[in-house]
């Protein structure tokens, strides 16, 4: 479906967001799971050359300069694994030569540049783990297709059954939902969602059938994959607002979770670009100059009503069920209700307005 591009090409503004987002995530995801584990994997399956025209680094220099540039690199002495797959061998050959840029790379940091098709090679790897009854190291796989044909939800439901694994995959919705009515597309299109139930957008139109298509594709990566958490960003130009473009994370692990939203959050807008939050309808879009806390507000108090809570339970509610995270919760959030007359905090401190460990409070309605 995407037209044929060279071995190198100009980097288009959303693809500069998502490696912004990817680098961001790699950043806190290195440190935390390198504590613990001494074997962490990175998968890349649609590597590209490495590098763009004018050039700006590909998503593999990315994840690679991710732990080389990292201010704790010398605390992170898990062995890193990255695993570049790369369909076009004139883009692999390229790729090779910009990983050879880099220099010396540490000892600890193995890479293998595979050429071959994304479903099959990755297919091949898991493959082996099945029946060799293995597991996989922690994992965290980019998943950025040219189109949607080449990232069937069955695989990435095989690769996200093992623990620790983690995926951020990129779904073009707004580009496929053009080819909705096509009978030639029906194959691909069972593949990417995992189930033909897409075909009931058909029957819809704007933004209900574009709600529908990510909200399958949502359901899909829980149920199919058995994800306890996904999120998803939608990245849209303010030049083309019908060129939407959106990310899904999906993780077993509340941290990984809230590492991902921090990444998001710590972006500043990108000149024509506004970013927001696409898995809870009508909450805040997120990127804005100023945040607005008042959506964060009302979903807690919906959830929590009159009941007591505690701060933590506060936290937690906010990472899973909103688009915020907890940096929002206390100054911008509790305290201006507190303030207000609308929340009653029921255990001592030392000062009002501050939320300490174990405080618990509750709202009046």
């Amino acid at each position: 479906m995407a037209k044929p591009l060279p071995t190198v090409w100009e980097i288009e503004p959303h693809t500069a967001a998502k490696h912004r987002i990817l680098e961001g995530y790699l950043h806190a995801w290195l440190p935390i799971m390198s504590k613990y584990n001494r074997r962490l994997v990175y998968v890349d399956g649609f590597a590209g050359p490495g590098v763009y025209s004018n050039g700006e680094p590909g998503s593999p220099i990315i994840a690679l300069q991710a732990y080389l540039d990292h201010a704790q690199r010398d605390k992170i002495r898990s062995e890193l694994v990255y695993v570049f797959i790369e369909e076009d061998g004139h883009r692999v050959a390229r790729l090779n030569e910009e990983i050879t840029k880099l220099g010396k790379l540490p000892s600890n940091v193995v890479v293998h540049v595979i050429e071959g098709t994304f479903q099959d090679q990755f297919a091949e790897a898991l493959d082996h783990v099945e029946e060799t009854g293995g597991h996989l190291a922690p994992t965290f796989a980019f998943i950025d297709p040219f189109g949607y044909s080449d990232a069937p939800m069955s695989l990435s439901g095989r690769f996200l059954q093992f623990e620790r694994c983690e995926a951020l995959i990129y779904v073009p919705l707004r580009h496929l939902n053009r080819f909705l009515s096509m009978s030639s597309q029906e194959n691909a299109l069972n593949a990417l969602f995992g189930t033909d139930e897409w075909k009931k957008a058909r029957a819809m139109n704007g933004a209900t059938r574009l709600r529908f298509l990510h909200d399958l594709f949502y359901r899909q990566l829980k149920d199919e994959c058995g994800l306890t958490y996904v999120r998803s960003f939608e990245i849209v130009s303010s030049a083309n607002p019908a060129a939407g473009y959106t990310l899904f994370f999906g993780t077993k692990h509340e941290l990984g979770l809230l590492r991902m939203k921090e990444s998001m959050w710590s972006i500043d807008p990108v000149e024509g670009q506004r970013y927001k939050d696409t898995t809870s309808s009508g909450m805040q879009p997120l990127f804005e100059q100023e945040v607005d806390p008042t959506p964060l507000r009302q979903a807690m108090v919906d959830h929590f009503g009159a009941k007591p809570f505690s701060i933590e339970e506060a936290n937690d509610f906010t990472v899973v069920e909103t688009p915020y995270i907890p940096s929002h919760v206390k100054r911008r959030t509790l305290k201006p209700l507190e303030e207000a007359g609308k929340l009653e905090v029921l255990t001592e401190r030392k000062r009002k307005g501050t939320y300490p460990e174990k405080t618990r409070m509750r709202f009046k309605l």
